[in-house]
């Protein structure tokens, strides 16, 4: 059974000593980096990070990210709340299972639930290069939108 459990000080060392096949590294920051984002987005004020362990049973073979992103008011492009996943990994020894795709649809459930508010939108970059991630997206429902971020990834909506 896999399930989503949140980073705690039991976990946390854990979670930063999964990894990624070396091929993936350039698509994907690491866990350590992200939790160090979420800590500072939480401290923001702002946004709202929702960083997960993934759990088969009762052991951790994931990590995966998303942040609320309500309306800033001091951008005139920003003109939705939307979710936002930032990071999903399965650690190397445990890819191939389908483990990514239910950890995503997973979040896409908790996401349905605003957990820190209303939105419209689960929003995400993917680089089309990284042809499995892109793949397990759109099975999801996200949809390309055509758009490209500033580092060249595909955005990807799924409307909520």
């Amino acid at each position: 059974m896999i399930e989503l459990r949140r980073i705690t000080e039991e976990n946390f060392e854990k979670c930063i000593s999964l990894s990624l096949k070396e091929e993936q590294s350039k698509y994907i920051a690491s866990n350590a980096y992200s939790l160090s984002q979420a800590y500072a987005i939480q401290n923001d004020g702002i946004n709202f990070p929702m960083p997960y362990a993934v759990y088969k049973n009762n052991e951790m073979i994931g990590f995966i990210m998303a942040e609320y992103q309500p309306i800033d008011s001091s951008d005139p492009d920003d003109d939705e709340d939307i979710y936002y996943l930032s990071r999903l990994m399965i650690d190397k020894r445990y890819q191939g299972n389908g483990y990514g795709k239910v950890a995503m649809n997973k979040m896409v459930e908790l996401v349905k639930t605003y957990p820190f508010g209303k939105a419209e939108a689960f929003i995400l970059c993917v680089s089309k290069e990284n042809e499995i991630a892109y793949a397990l997206y759109k099975s999801i429902g996200f949809i390309d939108t055509g758009n490209i971020d500033d580092d060249g990834d595909q955005i990807c909506r799924l409307d909520i």
